[in-house]
Protein backbone atom coordinates (compact mmCIF):
# COMPACT_ATOMS: atom_id res chain seq x y z
CA UNK A 1 0.00 0.00 0.00
CA UNK A 2 1.14 3.45 -0.54
CA UNK A 3 -0.22 6.64 0.76
CA UNK A 4 -1.26 9.05 -2.02
CA UNK A 5 -3.34 11.95 -3.25
CA UNK A 6 -6.87 11.61 -4.61
CA UNK A 7 -7.63 11.84 -8.53
CA UNK A 8 -4.59 14.46 -8.58
CA UNK A 9 -0.95 15.10 -7.27
CA UNK A 10 -1.56 18.20 -5.15
CA UNK A 11 -5.23 17.12 -3.77
CA UNK A 12 -4.38 17.23 0.13
CA UNK A 13 -6.70 14.87 0.65
CA UNK A 14 -4.55 11.35 0.48
CA UNK A 15 -5.48 7.93 0.55
CA UNK A 16 -4.16 4.34 1.23
CA UNK A 17 -4.34 3.16 -2.22
CA UNK A 18 -3.33 -0.34 -3.22
CA UNK A 19 -0.59 -1.52 -5.68
CA UNK A 20 -0.90 -4.51 -8.48
CA UNK A 21 1.05 -6.64 -6.01
CA UNK A 22 -1.32 -6.30 -2.93
CA UNK A 23 -3.85 -6.37 -5.03
CA UNK A 24 -2.36 -10.15 -6.42
CA UNK A 25 -2.04 -11.30 -2.45
CA UNK A 26 -5.88 -9.93 -2.02
CA UNK A 27 -7.51 -11.64 -5.22
CA UNK A 28 -9.31 -14.59 -3.58
CA UNK A 29 -10.59 -12.61 -0.84
CA UNK A 30 -12.29 -9.75 -3.54
CA UNK A 31 -13.42 -12.92 -5.85
CA UNK A 32 -14.89 -14.30 -2.60
CA UNK A 33 -16.52 -11.05 -2.05
CA UNK A 34 -17.86 -10.83 -5.30
CA UNK A 35 -20.05 -14.32 -4.25
CA UNK A 36 -20.93 -13.22 -0.98
CA UNK A 37 -22.79 -10.33 -2.58
CA UNK A 38 -24.36 -12.27 -5.40
CA UNK A 39 -25.46 -14.79 -3.01
CA UNK A 40 -27.13 -12.19 -0.94
CA UNK A 41 -29.08 -10.79 -3.87
CA UNK A 42 -30.20 -13.99 -4.27
CA UNK A 43 -30.99 -14.87 -0.65
CA UNK A 44 -33.18 -10.74 -1.15
CA UNK A 45 -35.23 -12.48 -3.68
CA UNK A 46 -32.49 -11.32 -6.78
CA UNK A 47 -34.49 -8.26 -6.83
CA UNK A 48 -34.31 -5.71 -9.90
CA UNK A 49 -35.62 -2.19 -8.08
CA UNK A 50 -34.25 0.93 -8.20
CA UNK A 51 -32.86 3.25 -11.28
CA UNK A 52 -30.91 1.31 -13.91
CA UNK A 53 -27.32 1.97 -13.30
CA UNK A 54 -24.20 1.13 -15.14
CA UNK A 55 -21.09 0.35 -13.24
CA UNK A 56 -22.43 -0.80 -10.26
CA UNK A 57 -19.80 -2.59 -7.95
CA UNK A 58 -17.28 -2.63 -4.48
CA UNK A 59 -14.33 -0.26 -5.09
CA UNK A 60 -10.86 0.55 -3.53
CA UNK A 61 -7.98 3.01 -3.77
CA UNK A 62 -5.53 2.10 -6.26
CA UNK A 63 -2.02 3.70 -7.17
CA UNK A 64 -1.39 2.69 -10.96
CA UNK A 65 2.05 1.89 -11.87
CA UNK A 66 4.59 5.23 -12.20
CA UNK A 67 0.80 7.32 -11.60
CA UNK A 68 1.47 10.40 -8.69
CA UNK A 69 -2.49 10.22 -7.79
CA UNK A 70 -4.78 7.57 -6.35
CA UNK A 71 -8.16 6.08 -8.75
CA UNK A 72 -10.85 4.51 -7.71
CA UNK A 73 -10.88 0.90 -9.08
CA UNK A 74 -13.04 -1.82 -9.01
CA UNK A 75 -12.61 -4.85 -7.19
CA UNK A 76 -16.30 -6.82 -7.48
CA UNK A 77 -19.41 -6.36 -9.99
CA UNK A 78 -22.58 -6.05 -8.69
CA UNK A 79 -25.37 -8.97 -9.08
CA UNK A 80 -27.02 -9.11 -12.34
CA UNK A 81 -29.24 -6.58 -11.72
CA UNK A 82 -29.61 -2.95 -13.91
CA UNK A 83 -31.37 -1.47 -10.30
CA UNK A 84 -29.71 0.64 -7.73
CA UNK A 85 -31.53 -0.36 -5.43
CA UNK A 86 -31.30 -4.21 -5.27
CA UNK A 87 -27.67 -3.72 -5.70
CA UNK A 88 -26.99 -1.41 -2.54
CA UNK A 89 -29.64 -3.23 -0.23
CA UNK A 90 -27.46 -6.70 -0.90
CA UNK A 91 -24.14 -5.01 -0.84
CA UNK A 92 -23.72 -5.07 2.94
CA UNK A 93 -22.52 -8.26 3.74
CA UNK A 94 -19.62 -8.05 1.05
CA UNK A 95 -18.24 -5.22 2.43
CA UNK A 96 -18.29 -6.61 6.04
CA UNK A 97 -16.20 -9.44 4.70
CA UNK A 98 -13.67 -7.29 3.24
CA UNK A 99 -13.55 -4.69 6.25
CA UNK A 100 -13.58 -8.45 8.36
CA UNK A 101 -10.05 -8.75 6.11
CA UNK A 102 -8.51 -5.60 6.91
CA UNK A 103 -9.99 -4.12 3.03
CA UNK A 104 -10.94 -0.59 2.83
CA UNK A 105 -13.81 -0.60 0.55
CA UNK A 106 -16.85 1.34 -0.67
CA UNK A 107 -20.03 0.63 -2.52
CA UNK A 108 -19.95 2.63 -5.95
CA UNK A 109 -23.80 3.48 -7.43
CA UNK A 110 -22.36 3.49 -11.15
CA UNK A 111 -24.22 5.61 -13.56
CA UNK A 112 -27.80 6.54 -14.41
CA UNK A 113 -27.89 4.68 -17.92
Amino acid sequence: MKTMPKFYPDNPDKVNAYQRPDIGKIRAVLNKAEIIWHDEWVRQGSTDLGSCCGGKCIQVWYAAPRKRSAEPINIANSPPCQGNMSASQSVEPALAFLKDHGIDAQYYDGWMD
